[in-house]
């Protein structure tokens, strides 16, 4: 009877230690440190992001993605991170960073493998004391993330190319309000919410990795609606499972697309009635249907693209989990 005490004991003990180291690794990534050069402190630092526009299926589609130019301590190169708050994590992609380790061997020294003793499973990896730059901002992370095995490799780089790199998600905004003003392609990083921007604000939900939930009400129903601007061409995209939830209009769309490197085809159908997403009212809005389901979290009822902020500013306090939209 008392080794048995013993045995479960054991494995309670250990059963513990594993989780709670995995939950270290989780929130190991998120410790981002930003500051702002910018001379004038008591005004707003704009810096600029970038639209990719697509040709998918033989049609032409604009502001596909989001793309914020950069520099990385260490690569004399000019590199792009991909503008994707649906992603938990910012960081690197290993195969693209790779590309530098002919012209540069020592850069393969700033990539390490995420473990201890008692983690010998864990094969995750980490980038060591990130600097990375945009605008006025620096921010650095001494254990910033790695997307292993992720990205294209590039052959013969040369000082004049600007490399596709890594992914800005949402951890490196935790604490900090986030401003995306899309009619001038610029974004900010603010403390506190300048006054003129404090109008009008909701509550929302952040999940564990600090992602956006909106709330959508439609038809005296209530839903939470994930934003996500890495999925840019969507105003609204759910798993085909809930698509009638939203709209039962025949389809008038498809569309291949790309979610981390595999391609599945999503249809599209207009919403008619009326809905609110994060307080602001609107009708006629297209969602797609995702038949994969690659890409919807399973916690929440869809996402919503940028699409339907385009011509506006978005505000999100992260710090305070609010979430505010300035039309024109």
């Amino acid at each position: 009877m008392k080794k048995m005490k013993i045995l479960t004991s054991t494995i309670l003990v250990t059963l513990g230690l594993c989780a709670a180291l995995f939950l270290i690794d989780k929130t190991l990534y998120s410790n981002w440190y930003i500051k702002n050069s910018s001379p004038n402190k008591t005004e707003i630092s704009w810096t600029k992001f970038t639209w990719i526009n697509q040709t998918l299926n033989g049609k032409y589609y604009e502001k596909t993605a989001m793309l914020i130019p950069c520099k990385i301590e260490g690569i004399e190169n000019n590199a792009t991170f991909q503008f994707d708050l649906g992603s938990g994590y910012t960081g690197i992609y290993e195969n693209t960073y790779s590309s530098f380790y002919k012209v540069n061997p020592k850069l393969k020294n700033k990539i390490k493998r995420l473990k201890s003793n008692i983690q010998f499973w864990n094969k995750n990896k980490y980038f060591e004391n990130l600097k990375l730059q945009f605008g006025n901002y620096t921010a650095t992370n001494k254990v910033a993330y790695v997307f292993k095995d992720y990205g294209r490799k590039v052959k013969n780089i040369t000082v004049k190319d600007t490399i596709h790199l890594g992914t800005v998600g949402a951890d490196i905004f935790k604490n900090k309000i986030l401003i995306i003003d899309y009619p001038n392609k610029q974004f900010a990083i603010c403390d506190k919410i300048p006054e003129n921007y404090a109008e009008q604000l909701i509550d929302i939900k952040l999940d564990k990795y600090g992602k956006i939930i909106l709330p959508l009400k439609k038809n005296g129903k209530n839903y939470e609606i994930m934003f996500d601007n890495g999925s840019s061409l969507f105003p609204l995209i759910t798993s085909a499972k809930n698509i009638s939830n939203f709209s039962n209009s025949p389809d008038i769309d498809t569309i291949q697309i790309s979610s981390w490197g595999k391609t599945h085809g999503v249809t599209g159908k207009i919403i008619k009635d009326t809905f609110q997403l994060a307080g602001q009212n609107y009708v006629n809005v297209k969602i797609y249907a995702n038949h994969s389901g690659l890409g919807i979290a399973k916690n929440t009822d869809g996402m919503a693209g940028n699409a339907l902020f385009w011509d506006n500013t978005i505000i999100i306090d992260f710090k305070n989990k609010k979430f505010g939209i300035r039309r024109k």
